[in-house]
């Protein structure tokens, strides 16, 4: 490898794994990961992690009035790289804290616009001056907004003008018929697809200059599953939010030996979107990071867990989405209502998390209603009625004033999510004594402090609901 290999990572927003077709890997050159989790189900902590390469329940960063997370990787690469940022969220804007340690980071509104940007970017790339280059896209999560019709017809021109436009519907996908409903899985897909067609265009850009390393992942999915209440993103850890694409598109100064390497890693291990920028910066020889959780792939352990994790969103059942210190974006008058009363009742945001391993998956969701409460009859009323409203089906247990509902599922044999292991009855509950989660799982004491105690001492004192 040179040192003036330049390094492209493509971010495409809210792109399901299964929405890329037909696949990007090329033998020999582009390579493609079997599982990479993400480390949050939303934008702001999921590219946070990406960037920084720290895990979500660690830096906790899902309000931009919270404190940035600093940036040591992109800073740790080499000053003679250009740094350059082309971002379409506005989640993404320079409030986010994410531009530390670029030396350009630009929001654009168009679709368009970032990958023209980037085109142009890659074309002046010089020997000298090698560019770091992230290139963020929302056009598959745009789906729900106008412009998404346009990718509809182009898709689909035999069914042209057929496009279910959500608009701010999107987070229940309230009042859509069936027929409606399947009309949006298409303008989904239809968006995705055009977001593949400009990524391939900058893919044939960089493996014409051949001194590239690419890597194209997401920040999260997105959920398609009305029946199952699993709509739109944040506020749940199922694998259709946190499962997404990743592919490592490598030029030929990186030697075979290295190659079938990466390729190997990415076809047998668990990663996590964390691990973005410590492989890339592994493979042109930049020093190791310390603090971030993220590895080069190569590097992952065999029987790695990943966990992740939101604390402003959490769905409910019939697809109500509950958000904390939110502006209340997408929400009708009655789901304000309904979300402000929730949130009173709380001492602050929920946490639902999530541990991940090659076959099963550990969700913890955790709620603590307000100062005061939690010792009275109609206190442990009011948390059986907020276990009753979680998504799913958890086993519930109580302590003090904390609500706490896990699942355990078999991914081989219940890729879907559907059928919580734990069950019903209090024997469910001793499969969480077992490895890995009795040495890994931790939850949370009181809001806000950090304290967490392993899953076991909760279930030592925790009363069954």
């Amino acid at each position: 490898m040179t040192e003036a290999t330049n390094l492209l990572v493509i971010v495409l927003d809210a792109l399901r794994e299964d929405a890329v077709e037909p696949s990007l890997e090329d033998s020999g050159r582009c390579f493609k990961a079997r599982t990479c989790i993400s480390s949050a189900p939303w934008t702001l902590p999921s590219c946070t992690s990406l960037i920084t390469g720290v895990d979500t329940f660690r830096h906790r960063h899902f309000w931009h009035a919270d404190p940035p997370v600093s940036s040591n990787l992109v800073r740790a690469l080499p000053d003679r790289y250009r740094k350059v940022g082309l971002v379409n969220n506005t989640v993404l804007l320079p409030a986010s804290g994410l531009d530390q340690g670029f030396d350009r980071w630009t929001y654009m509104d168009d679709h368009s616009e970032p990958f023209e940007r980037a085109a142009r970017a890659i074309g002046r790339a010089r020997r000298r001056r090698p560019l770091f280059l992230l290139l963020h896209s929302n056009i598959p999560h745009d789906y729900y907004r106008p412009q998404a019709g346009a990718y509809y017809d182009e898709a689909f021109p035999d069914r042209a003008g057929g496009a279910c436009i959500l608009g701010n519907r999107v987070i229940r996908w309230s009042g859509t018929t069936a027929a409606e409903r399947e009309a949006v899985a298409r303008t989904y897909r239809a968006s995705a697809m055009k977001a593949m067609a400009h990524t391939r265009e900058i893919l044939d850009l960089v493996r014409a200059r051949d001194d590239f390393v690419s890597v194209i992942v997401s920040d999260h999915g997105e959920g398609c599953q009305y029946d199952l209440g699993r709509v739109h993103h944040g506020g749940r850890v199922h694998d259709d939010l946190l499962r997404v694409p990743l592919y490592v598109d490598l030029p030929s100064t990186v030697g075979d030996a290295r190659k079938q390497d990466v390729a190997d890693a990415l076809a047998t291990k668990v990663l996590s979107t964390t691990d973005v920028l410590p492989t890339l910066m592994a493979l042109v020889g930049a020093q190791a990071v310390p603090g971030v959780d993220g590895v080069a792939v190569e590097r992952v352990p065999e029987e790695r867990v990943v966990v992740s994790e939101d604390r402003r969103y959490l769905y409910l059942k019939n697809r109500f989405r509950l958000n904390v210190r939110g502006l209340g974006k997408n929400m009708s008058e009655s789901d304000r209502e309904e979300n402000r009363l929730l949130t009173d009742q709380l001492a602050g945001a929920p946490i639902v998390r999530s541990y991940r391993s090659k076959t099963a998956k550990l969700i913890m969701t955790c709620l603590q209603l307000r100062a005061g409460k939690g010792s009275t009859a109609e206190d442990r009323d009011t948390l059986r009625e907020l276990g009753q409203r979680l998504l799913g089906s958890p086993a519930l247990v109580a302590s003090g004033d904390r609500l706490y509902g896990f699942e355990l599922f078999d991914l081989e044999r219940d890729p879907s999510e559907q059928e919580n292991l734990l069950g019903s009855g209090s024997d469910g509950l001793e499969l969480l004594r077992a490895k890995p989660w009795t040495t890994m799982v931790t939850a949370p004491v009181a809001h806000g402090d950090g304290d967490e105690v392993p899953v076991a001492t909760i279930l030592e004192s925790a009363e069954r609901m």
